[in-house]
């Protein structure tokens, strides 16, 4: 159950520099301040909440997952996905806390750097920036694998050309014009998500040319658990396991959304919003998503499998091939480039505003600060020159790219989470030092302080583990487990090295300053909203918030 307070109660007393009466400040003290506000709110609520609706939903459901079913089996693929929907709820509630109550440029960066200390938040935001601006090189390849469905006669690197440069426009001309063609791409994918889960029901009680009603047949024949390299319970097992890696790729995480938290209108009433109505989101789209694929292709179909071009390799499109249904293929794999390319402009968006956030805090060159329209340019060329990678699909095949990197972001997002519930531990135990009630919290979910310490737990577990397979008998490659381990010897690396340069310590807890050392102007609007006063208003407010 939620615990919903009046998003326009901010803090009370916090470390006794900033006294609040009645919801408003009265005075704010800042230690140090070395920059100021230049990016600008203009992200509508219709654009935060399309943004947290389709997330990442993209190539990692549509494709990815027939690699999955392949190694786990529906029933594997289905419970693998439904325990990281929970892990995934939890982390969207812990960021969304940090939101809630601190909604600036940066976000979790900046937590980092004020709950915990500069080294952590040095080496996280390395590995997120690193992490996305590779997943953008993922889903153009993506985007090229699906165009090569229709035609592979033209080079892949045209395509490259074309689609890095459309996510530079995007991303260049402002928050806003991001904002619309964002909202506009994920419309086509959240429409897609919804059509094929219907589809999917037609066909399975025999809405088919054939009249087939199979229903749950492929869980039993061949079954609901494949047998993944070992054979027995053991198999079983390390198919289900396997899973992991893959749904971190394909599920969308709560940073999206926290790094719109400076540039986004009327944060503390949308915010809330947003983060109370994820797990919606994480049981329609995902869930049901992966029990849909189980449904329509058996796990030991050689199509999964196979490398195809495109929509061929998705289970979707395998399955409804398999009923003899023509001409549907054409029109997903359509559907799945526009859902390709919307994950690709939303994580450009995210990687260029972590590289902003770590120039925010002098971790990165201070010419990164430097903003046009509002938006941080030099970030956003520097993802878009690190997206040029995809050009590698000009000599090498785009699914095999795509799998190269789906193998280290997978890992690299399991670091990633299990960092921003140390860092929510540290924030909680400090608002408690400090005497913050949850009165005077905008926005939280009960219990979630030991929800925190069970996710990143299992995090943890599962970022060691992840690339198990190279130390099984037989099946060790190098280049597995560079994958499977990249993105945790990135984070170590950067957080001791960073340690042991600048000799960096936590804060005692009643001495963390819980504001970041950031002022009002950079959290709150310059203008008050209306309330709404007619029916379409008041519509609206309620569904974008």
């Amino acid at each position: 159950m939620d615990d919903k307070k009046n998003p326009d109660s901010i803090i009370a007393n916090v470390a006794n520099e900033c006294p609040i009466e009645h919801g408003q400040v009265e005075e704010f003290q800042i230690v140090s301040r070395p920059y100021g506000k230049s990016t600008r709110r203009v992200m509508r609520p219709r654009h935060i909440q399309m943004m947290a609706i389709s997330g990442a939903i993209g190539t990692g459901l549509f494709i990815g997952s027939g690699g999955a079913l392949a190694r786990a089996g529906p029933g594997g693929l289905f419970l693998g996905y439904s325990i990281y929907a929970v892990l995934t709820w939890s982390t969207f509630n812990a960021m969304g806390e940090m939101v809630s109550w601190l909604p600036v440029d940066g976000a979790f960066v900046v937590y980092a750097h004020a709950y915990l200390d500069e080294a952590w938040a040095f080496a996280i935001g390395a590995v997120y920036t690193v992490n996305n601006a590779l997943i953008v090189a993922s889903e153009i390849s993506a985007v090229c694998s699906l165009i090569g469905y229709w035609d592979q006669s033209i080079n892949n690197g045209v395509w490259v050309a074309i689609i890095t440069s459309s996510m530079l426009a995007l991303n260049a001309f402002g928050a806003r014009i991001y904002g619309e063609g964002e909202f506009y791409f994920s419309i086509f994918k959240v429409l897609l998500i919804l059509g094929l889960i219907i589809m999917t029901f037609i066909l399975m009680v025999g809405g088919n040319p054939s009249h087939w009603a199979f229903g749950f047949t492929f869980w039993d024949k061949p079954g609901s658990f494949a047998e993944y390299i070992v054979s027995g319970s053991t198999g079983r097992f390390l198919g289900f396991w396997s899973v992991f890696v893959q749904a971190a790729f394909a599920f969308g995480g709560p940073d999206y959304v926290a790094l719109t938290a400076g540039e986004a209108q009327n944060p503390r009433r949308v915010m809330p919003r947003v983060f109370s109505r994820v797990i919606y989101r994480l049981v329609i789209f995902y869930v049901l998503g992966v029990l849909c694929v189980g449904i329509l292709v058996p796990y030991d179909d050689p199509a999964l499998t196979s490398g195809a071009k495109g929509a061929g390799s998705s289970p979707f499109v395998i399955g409804v091939t398999r009923l003899g249904i023509t001409g549907l293929p054409s029109l997903i794999n359509a559907i799945l480039i526009t859902s390709a390319w919307s994950c690709g402009i939303e994580i450009f968006y995210a990687a260029s505003r972590s590289a902003y956030a770590m120039a925010l805090g002098g971790y990165a060159p201070s010419f990164l600060l430097t903003t046009w329209r509002g938006v941080p340019i030099y970030c956003v060329i520097g993802v878009w020159l690190v997206s040029l990678i995809s050009f590698m699909t000009a000599s090498n095949g785009a699914l095999t790219v795509f799998t190269w990197i789906t193998s280290i972001v997978g890992a690299g997002n399991l670091v990633i989470y299990f960092v921003f519930h140390i860092t929510y531990i540290r924030f909680r135990r400090a608002q408690t030092a400090q005497g913050v009630t949850d009165e005077q919290r905008p926005w939280f979910r009960r219990h979630q302080y030991y929800y925190s310490y069970a996710s990143a737990f299992l995090y943890g577990i599962i970022v060691l583990t992840n690339g198990f397979e190279v130390f099984i008998h037989g099946h060790w490659s190098i280049s597995n487990f560079i994958f499977a381990y990249f993105a945790l010897a990135l984070f170590v690396v950067a957080l001791g090295g960073w340690k042991l340069i600048r000799r960096t310590k936590m804060r005692p807890l009643d001495k963390v300053d819980l504001m970041a050392g950031r002022c009002a102007e950079d959290w709150e609007d310059e203008v008050a909203e209306p309330e709404p006063n007619t029916r379409v208003a008041r519509f609206n407010r309620w569904l974008w918030g």
